[in-house]
């Protein structure tokens, strides 16, 4: 199921961060084919997450102004 708009990105954090302790828990020992991929496109999301860094920084300003 598709998350709602109003907490999209409370709960994509939740599992970022749920994705994250696992890497630094060392749990990816025994992932399918179907994780490898994911986990390839996690990295590749990461990297574009930095790319938007500025326009997400834009965005949090304006919430802090009001």
């Amino acid at each position: 199921m598709p998350n709602m708009s109003y907490c999209r990105f409370e709960n994509t954090v939740n599992d970022m961060q749920d994705c994250l302790n696992a890497i630094e828990d060392n749990e990816c020992n025994n992932l399918s084919e179907y994780e490898i991929k994911a986990l390839q496109h996690f990295l590749e999301l990461g990297r574009v997450i930095v790319d938007y860094e500025d326009n997400i920084e834009q965005i949090l300003e304006q919430y802090e102004e009001q």
